[in-house]
């Protein structure tokens, strides 16, 4: 990800999240007689049966800018206190459906630029007053969607998306597990360790070990995160108790915080009863949301919009791009791009503007790329259309460095149907380094738009990939194509994609392994852990990378401590196989088992070493 886009994309969205809430959850009650014999965990949730919660939930985010003062930052903050009910409506398609509120709201803050949102009883009724969100629940506790009525406040809509998302406990058999948990900041691999378990219910320890994706701190640097969760169940699922702290850290250069988080809530069951008046269902005429997306308040974004800016004008703007453009680097260049896609946002009738910019005889590739990048970094509708214009320019197409250029539209977050198809246009229309850029282009805009919409238009654009990777006979076009469909990480692609990680040529097995990394199935797991093997040392670290971005469950370590014992791993890749199974050292026996192997090889590399040595004695 090119780093201007990562600081584009990530401050702006610290704040729509609701100020990047955390869940956290502290120290377990006692240790209880677990003699007696537990009932087999499952949710169980009667219609019409109602519980209510004493919530305390407290959030700060501050993402500090790189302006002139150092002091700059967008900052705000969330306390809650009062009760969290839940309602439940029986099930559907498999699924509980359980309806949730937030009522007798006694503290209500929330700080967001200076000022206060929530100022009083009569601000807190509008947001919260009679409103009903309802969930969508798996037996293992799993959240699968939220539906909220269309007119309910986006502040309402937010407030429980990000709550939902802290608050999931998932159980599994066995006794510890691991699963990747959507929240409104990203995703997470998220551990859980069962301490105890009786005839009242069961007791977790929960820990996020690390992110997988991570929205709203910026992209770059290194996250430090720590994290304690403890949460008593109910046998029949729902929570008894839930308390603790999570923070997150984004360092920069120098090992300070960039950005950060840090939240403390406290989750305790009161009281247990039955409806009296049964009320309806209302998903069949509502909104339906994935977990932790969030809705954005269109007064909010504006009134973000405008510190963002921070008093540039269209003049300025073209000014400093005139003068410093061509050196790819202006004066406060973080912060100035920050103003600078803002005002392109608040003035969409500028983003014309930078195509008349782009064409200047006087701008070079270095002023033409940056130009891109503020209209991929602005990323709305007429953004996206102003860089398939400038795209589309003789000066673009005249530049020997155009697939440079071209590379610019797969920094786009959320392209639309025309982007996607300016991408197809010119796949098909180009031969050389120009085609195979615009394979990895195509790709990652086709799905970028399918996962967001699901697009049977960027879905046929993404199997005009496979079909050409069907048809490729020599290697490079091969793995060029893999990587292409990589980008676009559609799971349907999850076959072809395996066939080729059979291959005899090591270079299309590690174009294979790249463009698994995305896909979350089963058979894409399977495929990486035999790429984890392969001879060739680069083609096992493309597959270490993928497997990293998902989950990993036992019988996936053991296999990864086998090829290490039977000698199948290459030493230079003991650093990435380190990184890959330490999040688990916890709760698996097989990754303690494989660290303890490392330390006996003949290795050079002194660091490695001494790197296992800390996590073995942590």
């Amino acid at each position: 990800m090119n780093p201007r886009k990562a600081l584009v994309a990530g401050i702006p969205l610290a704040l729509l999240s609701l100020l990047a809430l955390w869940n956290a959850l502290g120290s377990p009650p006692p240790s209880q007689d677990d003699s007696s014999s537990p009932a087999p965990f499952c949710l169980h949730l009667p219609t019409g049966q109602r519980w209510t919660y004493r919530l305390d939930y407290e959030a700060q985010t501050q993402v500090q800018l790189a302006g002139p003062q150092k002091d700059q930052a967008l900052a705000g903050g969330l306390h809650l206190a009062g009760d969290l009910v839940l309602r439940s409506q029986g099930t559907r398609g498999g699924s509980w459906l359980v309806g949730l509120r937030l009522e007798n709201l006694q503290r209500h803050s929330l700080r967001v630029f200076g000022q206060e949102v929530l100022p009083d009883t009569a601000a807190v009724e509008a947001v919260f007053g009679g409103r009903e969100a309802v969930l969508e629940l798996s037996e293992e506790g799993v959240v699968q969607a939220v539906s909220f009525r269309e007119e309910d406040p986006s502040l309402f809509k937010n407030t429980v998306q990000t709550l939902v998302g802290e608050l999931q406990v998932v159980v599994k058999d066995g006794a510890a597990w691991t699963v990747e948990e959507g929240t409104s900041r990203g995703r997470a691999l998220t551990e859980y360790e069962r301490l105890g378990e009786d005839a009242s219910g069961v007791r977790l320890l929960k820990r996020r070990t690390r992110y997988t994706e991570l929205r709203g701190l910026g992209r770059d640097g290194r996250v430090r995160l720590a994290s304690r969760f403890a949460v008593s169940l109910a046998h029949e699922g729902l929570w008894e108790r839930l308390v603790g702290e999570e923070s997150v850290e984004r360092l920069g250069a120098n090992g300070e915080p960039t950005a950060s988080t840090q939240v403390r809530v406290s989750l305790v069951r009161g009281s247990h009863g039955h409806v009296e008046r049964e009320e309806p269902a209302r998903t069949a005429a509502s909104q339906r949301l994935a977990p932790g997306v969030l809705v954005v308040d269109p007064k909010a974004r504006a009134q973000m919009l405008t510190q963002q800016v921070d008093g540039m004008t269209a003049e300025r703007l073209f000014t400093l791009l005139e003068l410093h453009a061509n050196g790819g680097v202006l004066p406060d260049h973080n912060h100035f791009l920050l103003q600078a896609t803002g005002l392109l946002e608040q003035h969409p009738e500028l983003c014309a503007k930078m195509v008349e910019l782009f064409q200047r005889p006087s701008l070079d590739t270095r002023g033409r790329a940056l130009v891109l990048d503020l209209l991929a970094g602005t990323g709305t509708p007429e953004a996206q259309a102003a860089l398939v214009q400038a795209l589309s320019t003789k000066e673009a197409r005249g530049d020997a460095r155009y697939h440079m250029l071209l590379s610019r539209l797969s920094l786009v977050s959320e392209p639309t149907v025309d982007t996607v198809r300016f991408a197809e246009r010119t796949y098909g229309a180009t031969q050389g380094d120009l085609h195979v850029s615009s394979a990895y282009v195509l790709g990652a805009t086709a799905g970028a738009l399918y996962r967001q919409e699901q697009s049977p238009e960027a879905l046929a654009a993404a199997r005009r990939l496979a079909s050409d990777l069907g048809e490729a006979r020599t290697p490079s076009e091969q793995s060029h194509l893999l990587l292409g469909l990589g980008n676009a990480g559609i799971a349907e692609q999850t076959p072809l994609i395996a066939r080729h990680a059979g291959s005899s040529n090591a270079e299309v097995r590690r174009a294979a392994a790249k463009a698994l990394r995305k896909i979350q199935t089963p058979e894409a797991a399977s495929t990486l852990l035999s790429l984890v093997s392969d001879a060739e040392a680069p083609v096992q670290a493309a597959a270490m990378d993928s497997l990293g971005r998902r989950p990993l469950d036992s019988d996936t370590l053991v296999r990864l401590r086998d090829v290490a014992l039977a000698g199948g791993m290459k030493t230079e890749n003991y650093h990435p196989l380190v990184s890959l199974v330490a999040p688990y050292l916890r709760t698996e026996p097989a990754v303690r088992d494989l660290l303890e192997f490392l330390l006996t090889q003949d290795v050079p590399d002194r660091q490695i070493r001494s790197r296992i040595r800390g996590l073995l004695e942590t």
